[in-house]
């Protein structure tokens, strides 16, 4: 069945939406099931990416983006007046700015609270940067990203980086916390087919390695070696 492809893949909106059209027939009880599932994770409520085009920038060397630029600036200051005064522009932004600039003033606090290991406020910045902008696969990449290391439901985490990927297919780092989540939900629930589409994604996270990008290469290898740890019962 092809809902459980999506399933057991991580591509749950894609499911939830084939879900919505069984109206009856023998996969209509399935369907319903899925539906009741992905609802109680709100991806009835999730944005919804426009026709707009959007430059997806690679990661670099250091792990970071150019849109990681002010949140480095930012963290150099030494001053706290200083400091608070970035912090009160920042805030202003999201309030008062452009629809492309209240999401990276909310990208740009998400990192923030995540260095100050405020994680709670941080995923809600990066749910807000996604809001205001449904376009920019780093919004949804970082937003799914965080909730996976710090505790969140894996389909909360999923659905953001389905979404990631899905704007920025050759990106390595969200095709490896798909993973990441894929293993935890296999360990978790003991069901194989997550564990298969694991390694489906991590084969295709290290092909779209870029040679520059060597810690997230070992990282991916890593975690390759250690698929056979995962023993079924």
């Amino acid at each position: 069945m092809i809902m459980d492809d999506y399933f057991y893949n991580g591509e749950l909106m894609k499911c939830y939406e084939m879900a919505k059209l069984v109206v009856d027939g023998p996969e209509k009880a399935l369907a319903d099931k899925y539906i009741a599932l992905l609802e109680e994770y709100d991806f009835a409520k999730y944005p919804k990416p426009t026709l707009i085009v959007e430059v997806q920038h690679a990661e670099r060397a250091d792990e970071s983006y150019p849109e990681s630029d002010a949140v480095v600036a930012i963290r150099a200051i030494k001053d706290e007046a200083a400091f608070a005064q970035h912090v009160k522009e920042l805030e202003e932004i999201a309030k008062t700015g452009t629809a492309s600039e209240k999401a990276q003033s909310f990208f740009t606090q998400g990192e923030l609270f995540l260095f100050a290991h405020h994680y709670n406020e941080s995923v809600h910045c990066f749910k807000q940067a996604v809001k205001e902008n449904p376009n920019k696969g780093l919004y949804w990449g970082i937003t799914g990203q965080t909730m996976h290391r710090f505790g969140w439901m894996p389909f909360d985490a999923l659905g953001y980086l389905e979404q990631a990927i899905i704007l920025d297919p050759n990106n390595a780092r969200w095709k490896w916390n798909k993973a990441l989540v894929l293993i935890q939900l296999a360990k978790d629930l003991q069901m194989a087919p997550f564990m298969a589409n694991a390694a489906i994604a991590l084969e295709e996270a290290l092909a779209d390695c870029g040679e520059h990008q060597l810690s997230l290469t070992d990282a991916i290898q890593n975690t390759i070696n250690n698929m056979d740890s995962y023993v079924f019962s």
